[in-house]
C-alpha cells in the first residue's frame, strides 16, 4: 500500500513538473506554465539551432502579462520555471490574436497589442537566447494612434529582418524592423487602404527579404461582410512587386468569423491557400484551394478549386501540406453532416494546376461518427505529412492525436493514429511548429488542473513521444564570393546548431543530425545565402548545397519623375538632392540618383519654383526605390506678413487702426490680428490710428508664398490738456459746476469748475461726453471731439428767468410741442420793447426778432413770428425773451 502511494505521488509530481526532458507518456505532458489564474493563447517558434520558444498570456496578477519560455530540442526548460516576464503593461480584459517568430540568429520576435498609452496599439519585442531585451525593456511601438490596432502578425526573413502587419481600424499597416531595432519603412510604416475595409493580414517570407501579404477587402456590414481575398508581394523596400494584387477569391460567402487561412509556400516562392465558404448561399460550407505562383499569376481556376463535390455534407476548417520537392498539394478538412452532429476528417490531393487526384469526393481518413473529430493543423515531414487533430471525449474535453499520411493517402504509422495527450481536459489554442530535429512540438491551453495552464509535447517522426537519439548525416557544398574584398574562409555555414567554415577553395563539409534544414551562409559585408528544405538522412551526405554570396552595396538608387506645373523653367535644370548626392532629370523628367543606404529627405529645386521635399525615403543596398516623384509649381511672386496691433491703454477700437505698406492697407480684426499680402522683397510696414502716433517696422522680408509672422505694433495715443468751461446763453461764465467727462475706452475724468475754466491735463484724443451740474442752472450734457484742432469742452446753460420779473409776468409757447397753431404768449404788467431769440440745444442762435414797444397786458404772436417760413429740424430748442435788463427762456420741443 505504501509502495502504491509513493508511485501515485511520483506520477502526480511528474505530471505537474515544469522541468525535465520530453515525456514519453501521453497521460503526462510537459507543463510549460503552472500559475494562478488563466494562462492563454500559446505561440510557438523553433530556432535554427533547434531551441523552441513558447510564449503565452498569463493572468496571474489580474492583468494579461506576456511571458516566454525557451526549451532545448529534448524538452528541457532553459529559463526559470513558468518562463520569464516580457511585459506587464496594461491590457484589455479580453484578448485578440497575437504572434511570435524566431529569426536566423535564434532570437524570438513577439508582437501584440495593449493599452499602455490609453489606446489599443501594437508593440514588438526581440528577446535573445539569454533572455535579453534587444529592443529595450518596453520594446518598440509599431503604432501610436487612437485607432483600434489589433491582431498583429510577424514573419522573419532570411536577411534577418522582421516584418509586421496589423489591422488599424479600416486599413492595414506594415512595418519592417532590422535586428538592431531600426524601422525600415518609416516611423509609421506603410499603410494599405481602400474604399472598403482591409483586415486580417497574413504574411509569407519569400526570396531573401520579400514578403507576400494575404488580406481581406470587406464591404457591407462588419458582422456579415462581402469578403474578398487578395495577395501582393512586397519588396525589401516595401514596394509592391506584382502589377496588381492576385485575386484569390471574389466569390463571396466567407463569414466574418473565417479569418486566418492556411497559407504555405509552394516550394518556389509562390503559395497555396485554402478556406471554406458558402458562396452559393445554400447553408452548406465547402472547402476551396487556390495556387498563386511567385510572379503573382493564379494557377488554379478563378476563385479556387473545390476540394470535394459531395453536396450533402459540410466541409469546414481546411489545412494544407506541400512536402519538400512535391509538385502536389494536400488539403485535409473537417467533414460534417448537414446538422453538424457527425464529424470526420477527409482529404484531397491536387496537382499544381488544380486537378483533384483522390476523386471528386476526396479520401476518408476518419469516417463520420458521433464522436467529435476536429483537425487542428497539418505539417510536412521530409517526405509526406502529419495531421494533428482532437478527438472529443465530452462536450468540453478531448484528446490530442495525430496521423501520418503518405503521398498516396496511406497511413504511415503502424497503428495509424498516435495519442499526444490522453488527459480528459479542455484543449484550446493548440499550436505546432515546423518539423525540425526529427520532431514536432505541440503546445496548448489545458484545464486539467482547474484554470487553464500551458502544456507542450513533442512528437517524433516515427510516431513516438519523448527523448530521441540523434542520427547524423552530412551536408557539403561550395561557397563563392561574387566580388568584394571578403575572405571565403570566414564565411559561416550553419544548419541547426551546427556550423563550419569553408577551406580556401570555398569547399565545406558539415555533420548534422538527420532532419530537414535551412542552411545559411553569412559573411559581414555580403548578403546572406539560404537554401531551404535540405534533407539529411542517416550516414548519407547531401551534396550540392552551394552558395554564391554578393557584396552588400553601400548605396542604393532613388528614381522618379519631375514635372513642372507651368512657368518657363527647364526640366533638365531641376536639381534632385539627398545625402550630399545630386542629379538632374532628363528631358522627360526622369531621374535616377545614387545615394547612401539609409533613410533620407529628397529635395527637388529649380530657381523660380517652390522646392519640394519627400521625407523618409528608404534607400536599401543596391535596390531601386521607385516613384519618388515631384511636381514643382512656380514660386509665388507674393508672400504674407502678419501680426497684432495693440493700443496702449485700450482707449480705442483697434479695428479702426490701419496697417499699410505701399498701396496695400488693411484693418486689424477686433482682437488686433492683421494680415497683408505683399510682393516678394523688403518692405516698411506702418500701423496708425487717427488719434495715435504711427509706428513703422522697416525692412520686413517677404518670402515667396511664405508668411512672415510676429510683426506686432503698440500704438501710443496722442494727448493734450482739455479746457472745460460753462457759459450761459449770453456767453457769461457759469460756476460753480461739478464736471464729469467720459472719453475713449477707459478714460474718465472729474473736476470742480469754480472760476472761468478748469483744465483736465494729459487727456487722450477722442470723443468725449460730459455732464455739468449747476444749481440753479441744473444738469447740462455736452459732447465734443478733442484733437489737435480743439482742446475745449463747453457746457451751455440757458437761464430761464431773473428776479426782476413780478409774479404777474409770464412767458410761454402753446401748444408745446409745437404745431402749426402754436403761439408765443406774453403777459407783462409793464410796457416794454423785447427781443425774441431761438437757440439750439448747443447755444446756436437760429433766429432773432424784435417785438417793438408793447403795452402792459397780454400779447401773442404766431410761432412763425420767430421761426419764419424756414423748416426747423425736430429737436429741443430754447426761446428767449429779453428786454435788455432781464430775460426769460422757454424750452420748446419741435416734433
Amino acid at each position: 500500500m505504501k509502495k502504491c502511494t509513493m508511485i501515485f505521488l511520483l506520477t502526480v509530481i511528474l505530471g505537474i513538473s515544469v522541468r525535465g526532458q520530453w515525456s514519453d507518456n501521453p497521460a503526462i505532458n510537459n507543463a510549460i506554465a503552472l500559475l494562478t489564474g488563466e494562462q492563454a493563447i500559446p505561440k510557438i517558434a523553433t530556432c535554427p539551432n533547434g531551441d523552441t520558444y513558447i510564449g503565452f498570456f498569463s493572468n496571474e496578477t489580474g492583468n494579461y502579462n506576456v511571458k516566454l519560455q525557451r526549451l532545448d530540442s529534448q524538452g528541457n526548460a532553459l529559463w526559470a520555471d513558468n518562463g520569464i516576464l516580457i511585459s506587464n503593461q496594461p491590457s484589455m480584459t479580453w484578448l485578440t490574436d497575437w504572434d511570435m517568430a524566431a529569426d536566423i540568429n535564434n532570437h524570438c520576435i513577439l508582437t501584440w497589442q495593449d493599452i499602455r498609452n490609453g489606446n489599443n496599439n501594437t508593440y514588438a519585442y526581440r528577446i535573445s537566447p539569454e533572455g535579453n531585451f534587444v529592443w529595450g525593456a518596453d520594446g518598440i511601438a509599431l503604432s501610436n494612434n487612437s485607432a483600434f490596432n489589433a491582431a498583429p502578425k510577424v514573419v522573419t526573413t532570411p536577411a534577418g529582418n522582421a516584418v509586421f502587419a496589423w489591422t488599424s481600424d479600416n486599413v492595414i499597416i506594415m512595418q519592417k524592423i532590422s535586428p538592431t531595432g531600426a524601422k525600415q519603412w518609416g516611423d509609421n510604416g506603410i499603410t494599405l487602404s481602400s474604399a472598403n475595409t482591409l483586415n486580417w493580414p497574413q504574411m509569407l517570407p519569400v526570396g531573401t527579404d520579400d514578403i507576400i501579404l494575404k488580406y481581406f477587402e470587406d464591404s457591407g456590414p462588419p458582422n456579415a461582410p462581402t469578403r474578398h481575398v487578395f495577395a501582393q508581394r512586397y519588396s525589401s523596400g516595401g514596394s509592391p512587386i506584382w502589377a496588381a494584387p492576385a485575386v484569390i477569391s471574389n466569390a463571396g460567402g466567407i463569414s466574418a468569423w473565417t479569418q486566418i487561412f492556411p497559407f504555405i509556400n509552394d516550394g518556389s516562392d509562390g503559395f497555396y491557400i485554402a478556406w471554406h465558404d458558402d458562396r452559393d448561399n445554400n447553408m452548406m460550407a465547402s472547402v476551396w484551394v487556390n495556387h498563386v505562383d511567385a510572379s503573382g499569376v493564379v494557377q488554379f481556376p478563378a476563385n479556387g478549386v473545390e476540394a470535394t463535390t459531395a453536396a450533402a455534407f459540410n466541409h469546414f476548417y481546411p489545412y494544407l501540406a506541400c512536402p519538400p520537392g512535391s509538385q502536389d498539394v494536400y488539403v485535409f478538412w473537417n467533414e460534417m453532416n448537414g446538422l453538424q452532429s457527425m464529424r470526420g476528417i477527409f482529404g484531397q490531393k491536387f496537382t499544381a494546376t488544380g486537378t483533384r487526384q483522390w476523386g471528386n469526393n476526396g479520401m476518408t481518413f476518419i469516417p463520420l461518427s458521433a464522436t467529435t473529430f476536429t483537425p487542428l493543423e497539418v505539417r510536412n515531414t521530409p517526405t509526406d505529412m502529419i495531421v494533428l487533430y482532437e478527438e472529443g471525449l465530452s462536450a468540453t474535453t478531448g484528446m490530442l492525436k495525430a496521423m501520418r499520411i503518405g503521398t498516396d493517402g496511406s497511413y504511415v504509422w503502424p497503428g495509424e493514429h498516435v495519442t499526444i495527450s490522453s488527459v480528459a481536459s479542455s484543449k484550446v489554442h493548440t499550436v505546432i511548429n515546423e518539423f525540425q530535429d526529427n520532431q514536432w512540438i505541440i503546445s496548448w491551453e489545458d484545464d486539467r488542473n482547474g484554470p487553464s495552464d500551458i502544456y507542450a509535447q513533442n512528437l517524433l517522426l516515427d510516431g513516438n513521444l519523448g527523448f530521441w537519439d540523434p542520427q547524423f548525416g552530412n551536408i557539403q557544398g561550395q561557397v563563392t564570393l561574387n566580388g568584394g574584398t571578403g575572405n571565403v574562409t570566414q564565411v559561416v555555414i550553419t544548419a541547426g546548431n551546427e556550423s563550419t567554415l569553408p577551406d580556401p577553395t570555398g569547399f565545406y563539409f558539415l555533420e548534422v543530425p538527420t532532419g530537414t534544414y535551412t542552411v545559411t551562409a553569412t559573411l559581414a559585408g555580403y548578403y546572406p545565402g539560404s537554401v531551404g528544405n535540405v534533407l539529411v538522412l542517416q550516414d548519407q551526405t547531401t551534396t550540392g548545397v552551394d552558395f554564391v554570396l554578393d557584396p552588400v552595396p553601400t548605396t542604393g538608387y532613388i528614381q522618379g519623375i519631375v514635372e513642372l506645373d507651368g512657368g518657363s523653367g527647364e526640366i533638365t535644370e531641376v536639381t534632385v538632392t539627398t545625402g550630399g548626392f545630386s542629379t538632374n532629370p532628363d528631358a522627360t523628367g526622369f531621374y535616377s540618383l545614387e545615394a547612401p543606404v539609409g533613410v533620407w529627405d529628397v529635395e527637388a529645386s529649380l530657381g523660380g519654383y517652390t522646392s519640394q521635399v519627400r521625407s523618409g525615403i528608404v534607400v536599401n543596398p543596391g535596390i531601386i526605390t521607385p516613384d519618388v516623384d515631384f511636381l514643382l509649381t512656380p514660386a509665388p511672386t507674393t508672400g504674407y506678413v502678419q501680426g497684432y496691433v495693440t493700443i496702449e491703454g485700450d482707449f480705442y477700437d483697434v479695428s479702426e487702426a490701419t496697417v499699410s505698406s505701399g498701396n496695400q492697407t488693411t484693418h486689424p480684426s477686433p482682437n488686433g490680428f492683421w494680415f497683408l499680402e505683399l510682393p516678394v522683397g523688403s518692405h516698411d510696414i506702418t500701423a496708425s490710428h487717427l488719434w495715435t502716433a504711427s509706428v513703422t517696422v522697416e525692412d520686413v522680408e517677404i518670402q515667396p508664398g511664405m508668411s512672415t509672422t510676429g510683426i506686432d505694433f503698440q500704438l501710443q495715443p496722442y494727448r493734450t490738456d482739455i479746457i472745460v468751461k460753462a457759459l450761459d446763453q449770453h456767453g457769461n461764465p457759469v460756476f460753480p459746476c461739478s464736471i464729469q467727462l467720459t472719453g475713449p475706452g477707459p478714460s474718465y475724468h472729474t473736476a470742480m469748475l469754480t472760476e472761468d475754466s478748469v483744465t483736465i491735463v494729459n487727456a487722450v484724443y477722442g470723443n468725449y461726453h460730459g455732464t455739468s451740474i449747476h444749481v440753479p442752472g441744473g444738469t447740462i450734457e455736452a459732447d465734443t471731439l478733442i484733437d489737435q484742432d480743439n482742446h475745449l469742452m463747453i457746457f451751455r446753460y440757458f437761464i430761464t428767468a431773473t428776479d426782476h420779473h413780478s409774479a404777474e409776468f409770464s412767458f410761454s409757447v402753446s401748444p408745446n410741442p409745437v404745431t402749426g397753431n402754436s403761439r408765443i404768449l406774453l403777459k407783462s404788467p409793464e410796457p416794454g420793447a423785447y427781443t425774441l431769440r431761438l437757440f439750439t440745444s448747443n447755444g446756436e442762435v437760429l433766429s432773432s426778432v424784435n417785438t417793438g414797444l408793447t403795452s402792459s397786458g397780454t400779447h401773442e404772436w404766431p410761432f412763425t413770428f420767430i421761426s419764419g417760413n424756414r423748416r426747423i429740424e425736430p429737436g429741443i430748442y430754447y426761446l428767449e425773451l429779453n428786454d435788455g435788463n432781464s430775460s426769460a427762456t422757454v424750452k420748446v420741443l419741435i416734433p
